[in-house]
């Protein structure tokens, strides 16, 4: 009897997140998405294999972090890069076409340091108000709102657990008062 793996949902409820208790779940994530090359190199990185004196492991609350973030989000044409910090932190660079980039460091779960450039070779610094480390779920509804960047994984499925905006908050009609 063949037995069939059941679906894991994308993006993954918050509730569902904060019961990954090691990085072996998060693979188990990736690779139940059809993402074995990333849960292969976060396994990598978070072995003491290749490690330099002070470095250390990537952590689990940084794992974390990327999956809440890669599962909420798909990109037709970047294609995504890991690496780790001397920290532990994972780092994740979408690289696209057109020169394009944005590079994210998920500090832990909830917070990342980026760095995004534009096709024109600038970099893009006022999406937190110069600074270069934000909360995920900012940053994420930030790279959404813009539409060249990412769209919601399967246009948002009930039960994502990132806020919804408003693209551009000048041309949304003015609420009323009853």
């Amino acid at each position: 009897m063949i037995t069939q793996q059941p679906t894991i949902p994308r993006p993954l409820p918050s509730q569902a997140l904060a019961a990954i208790p090691s990085i072996a779940g998060v693979c188990a994530v990736l690779r139940g998405w059809g993402r074995p090359d990333l849960a292969d190199r976060i396994a990598y990185f978070a072995s003491d294999a290749d490690l330099d004196d002070g470095d250390v492991p990537l952590t689990l609350a940084s794992a974390l972090g990327f999956l809440a973030f890669f599962g909420a989000v798909e990109s037709a044409d970047g294609k995504v890069d890991l690496g780790c910090s001397p920290e532990g932190w994972l780092c994740a660079v979408w690289r696209f076409p057109d020169s394009r980039r944005i590079s994210l460091w998920f500090m832990d779960c909830d917070t990342v340091m980026f760095a995004i450039r534009k096709a024109n070779g600038k970099f893009v610094l006022d999406l937190n108000n110069g600074s270069e480390i934000a909360p995920r779920a900012f940053i994420t509804a930030k790279l959404l709102e813009s539409e060249e960047w990412f769209t919601w994984y399967n246009d948002r499925p009930a039960g994502a657990n990132l806020p919804q905006r408003t693209t551009s908050p000048g041309i949304a009609a003015p609420a009323t008062s009853g």
